[in-house]
């Protein structure tokens, strides 16, 4: 009995629990209008913090040099890549600007009320470790921050963990934690303040950082002219073509999961095309600018600090002055402010929406949030980023799976039921709702899923073991396009398994706005009738009757 009223007092409130809405919470209904604030601007204020403008987008291009492939050769990746990525945004933000339903529900179209999950989980324990990893990183900003206020926090370096932190780092990782905590408290909908302050402080740090180093090693460094320089091997001929494809596809890769949750953002979208121009024109341009950046910062950092990490050289270099430690200071208040960003708005709002999803009866975004806090403790980030090379090999080719999820959604949404969606049935897991299929699993999702696989895992293993100088004949190629590829044949295996084996309700949409979601801020139809707003949100429907609660 004690369990029974501990666990009631853990429900979220204004939660339904009917018989065909008990997957229904605050966080995971169709928004209504008033919680619809994104616009175009605040679209580009996102992508600037989550996708572009932070430590991540920094060290883009550097990363893909490794690669074997020249300055100039790995910002055409870049280009290339990101302006795809943009598209893909487009594309898989198309349900949720046009829905207002975040990822986790979406899923339930394509694999079913019950199977939906196998998704969802997937997201949740990427989730966790780059939630923690993220934080790990805010904890090294503040570190450095520290250290240039304090120099003497330099000297709290007792080795924890095997060696793998020291009691600098888990002091700063708890301190980012505690800085962060706060911002768990705002709603994703009134982000607007937030972005714009993360805009105004670390766009002109980035600029800066740019003079400065250009300034003083009166050039762009010997990197931009010659990565042997940096001990990378150039590659040429045929294999380097092949670098070039895997750097186009890692592009894509490193942010394939941003790219599958859009719908955790677009939802909030006023209208439909709000998000279109803002994820077209900034997607790409962001991530090329801050790459190239990041390469002539690291290219003349590696002509004046020799061996040293930047921002540390930086006010080592100059002897610990005012100056010198003013403008790391300022840095890291900078690259801090943005991890609040990946951590919070990126990492954090997917997270929550999708254990609210989960467990709607328990979890709201916000207690998301607090969960992945306090699982950043037990996933030891800095055991995952200082010994666990391999393991952070295979999340960062994780695209790998995501490819073929993110292609039976696309050929779900856009080629089978014509960006239509039956609100009320993703609430529904009895016989009747269309997205039920066999005890809430559609077999044609998993199946087409893993034929777009299968062919990539051979040339997948061989470069976690080995990496891009060692190839396995054949299979490593696949893998090198493992995302278009897997995002291709996923897509042409369930149209052709639902071209044989067809399902009921494509096409489908509810007679009635039964949550409100389509008022007086948005004109739409639903089966040809004009959706009206009024005193109460309907929330699901039996016997064909609406069924309506007090609006919550």
């Amino acid at each position: 009995m004690a369990v029974q009223d501990f666990l009631k007092r853990l429900e979220v409130k204004d939660r339904a629990d009917t018989q065909h809405a008990k997957a229904l919470n605050p966080d995971t209904r169709p928004l209504e209008p008033h919680r619809r604030t994104y616009g175009p601007w605040q679209f580009v204020t996102l992508w600037v913090i989550t996708g572009s403008f932070n430590i991540g987008g920094w060290t883009t291009g550097s990363s893909l040099i490794a690669l074997g492939l020249n300055v100039w050769q790995a910002m055409l990746t870049v280009i290339i890549g990101n302006i795809l990525v943009g598209f893909l945004c487009v594309m898989s933000g198309a349900p949720g600007a046009k829905w207002h339903i975040g990822f986790p529900m979406i899923q339930k179209c394509s694999w079913g009320t019950n199977a939906f999950a196998f998704i969802v989980i997937q997201r949740v324990f990427l989730a966790c470790i780059w939630f923690s990893t993220q934080v790990f990183w805010g904890g090294q900003c503040v570190k450095v921050f520290l250290t240039a206020i304090w120099p003497s926090f330099a000297n709290v370096n007792t080795p924890l963990a095997n060696g793998t932190m020291t009691t600098g780092d888990f002091a700063s990782f708890i301190i980012f934690t505690i800085l962060y905590l706060p911002l768990c408290w705002i709603k994703p909908e009134k982000y607007k303040i937030p972005f714009l302050v993360s805009c105004s402080i670390v766009i002109p740090t980035i600029f800066v950082s740019l003079i400065w180093f250009t300034a003083k090693a009166h050039g762009a460094g010997a990197l931009v002219s010659d990565v042997g320089s940096a001990g990378v091997v150039q590659a040429h001929g045929s294999h380097l073509g092949w670098m070039m494809v895997l750097g186009i596809c890692t592009n894509i890769s490193s942010i394939s999961v941003h790219i599958f949750v859009q719908s955790d953002y677009t939802r909030y979208a006023r209208k439909p095309k709000d998000q279109l121009l803002a994820q077209l024109i900034m997607v790409p341009s962001g991530t090329i600018v801050v790459a190239l950046i990041g390469i002539l910062c690291t290219s003349c950092a590696a002509q004046l600090f020799p061996e040293q990490e930047v921002f540390t050289a930086l006010q080592e270099h100059y002897d610990n002055s005012s100056r010198s430690r003013a403008a790391v200071a300022f840095a890291m208040l900078a690259f801090g402010v943005a991890q609040f960003g990946m951590v919070v708005a990126n990492n954090g709002v997917s997270a929550g929406i999708d254990l609210a999803a989960l467990f709607p009866r328990f979890f709201t975004i916000r207690r998301g949030m607090l969960c992945m806090a306090a699982l950043s403790f037990v996933i030891q980030p800095w055991q995952l980023l200082n010994g666990a090379s391999k393991f952070l090999t295979v999340l960062g080719g994780y695209g790998v799976f995501l490819g073929p999820m993110t292609g039976v959604m696309f050929a779900d949404y856009f080629l089978l039921r014509k960006r239509q969606i039956k609100l009320s049935d993703l609430y529904n897991d009895s016989s009747s709702g269309i997205y039920r299929y066999w005890k809430g699993l559609n077999w044609r999702a998993p199946v087409a899923w893993a034929m777009g696989v299968w062919p990539t895992l051979p040339g997948f293993a061989q470069f976690v073991q080995h990496g891009a100088l060692d190839t396995l004949p054949g299979w490593s190629y696949l893998y090198y396009i493992s995302y278009p590829f897997g995002l291709t044949v996923s897509i042409l295996v369930f149209v052709a398994l639902n071209k044989f084996f067809p399902v009921s309700g494509l096409g489908d949409v509810d007679d009635l706005d039964y949550y409100g979601t389509f008022g007086p801020a948005e004109t739409s139809s639903l089966n040809g009738m004009e959706a009206e707003s009024g005193e109460e949100i309907h929330l699901g429907r039996e016997d064909n009757k609406a069924i309506s609660v007090d609006k919550v």
